[in-house]
């Protein structure tokens, strides 16, 4: 139930967000020149988009930082995982040669021992 709140809640949130984008687009419509001094390109645009742009041009950059980052982690992780294969591969051997080389150590002492005993 209270899951079922936050849900309506945020949905409200973002409701009256996007009505107040609404709101300043249209109290924004005069239009602004925008100044690319080197090209000499002065286009004049509503100043509400110049905002939507700067917000999206935003929200992408953080996007494919965000993401080249994440591949980043998950090369890092995968080499990771990789790496403790190979070193369990290398302890399981170990484990075994050590456990071959006692049990042929306790053969050769029963050997001995059996040789003795005659």
């Amino acid at each position: 139930m209270l899951t079922s709140f936050w849900k309506f809640a945020r949905r409200v949130c973002w409701i009256v967000f996007g009505l107040l984008l609404v709101w300043f687009a249209v109290s924004n419509r005069q239009p602004i020149i925008l100044s690319l001094e080197p090209l000499g390109f002065l286009p004049a645009i509503p100043a509400y988009l110049l905002l939507f742009v700067g917000i999206f041009v935003g929200l992408f950059a953080a996007a494919g930082v965000t993401g080249w980052l994440r591949l980043k982690g998950f090369a890092k992780r995968r080499k990771a995982e990789r790496r403790t294969d190979y070193l369990e591969g290398q302890v399981s051997a170990l484990a075994e040669d050590a456990h071959q080389h006692r049990a042929n150590k306790a053969h050769d002492a029963a050997t001995e021992q059996a040789v003795l005993t005659k």
